[in-house]
């Protein structure tokens, strides 16, 4: 972004740009922003910087018409935001998470994917976000991993490759959720 100057990326920003990028009154936004709201609790209660707020309310641009291309959303948004001049341990979040290894090996994407987005090196703050994805529906409401589950399976049929990849995700996301949910609860 040679010459201009990066976008204010912040939960304020990333709230600010999913309204842009976002029509009005649709799950994809609803969800954004109850990921989001999420985050901003498990920030608090576990002490952990705006940095998670900000990919928690933009994990999903890879969705947005501006974002789209190559129908991995992990893939997409990252780059979108790369565009838009975000740091680099925001678009390493945004392009990992939620088992987007997985997913990426599925498209045949995964050299792409980590060849321009490294595993974030806060692996921490990639379980919180995954965590706060996987604990909110599609309505933006906080659900159990069961009923986030239960809501993606019913939207993929079986041999979608969305459902494949959750399907083989599923496990560690489970056993990720529950340590997540041990920690808030110690919290």
């Amino acid at each position: 972004m040679h010459g201009t100057t990066p976008r204010d990326l912040g939960p304020a920003g990333a709230r600010a740009l999913l309204a842009e990028v976002f029509e009005p009154s649709t799950d994809r936004l609803a969800h954004s922003l109850g990921v989001g709201r999420r985050a901003e609790h498990v920030a608090r209660v576990l002490g952990r910087s705006d940095l998670l707020v900000s990919a928690a309310y933009l994990h999903d641009i890879g969705y947005a018409a501006a974002a789209r291309d190559t129908g991995l959303h992990q893939l997409d948004g990252a780059r979108y935001l790369r565009r838009l001049g975000a740091p680099d341990e925001l678009t390493s979040l945004v392009a990992h998470h939620t088992s987007a290894l997985v997913e990426a090996g599925e498209r045949h994407l995964d050299a792409h994917l980590r060849g321009e987005f490294p595993v974030p090196t806060d692996s921490d703050l990639l379980d919180l976000l995954t965590y706060c994805d996987m604990t909110t529906s599609a309505q933006g409401r906080p659900v159990t991993v069961d009923e986030r589950l239960t809501c993606i399976y019913d939207r993929y049929a079986p041999g979608h490759l969305v459902s494949r990849s959750i399907h083989r995700a599923e496990p560690q996301l489970r056993r990720l959720v529950s340590a997540v949910d041990e920690r808030l609860r110690r919290g």
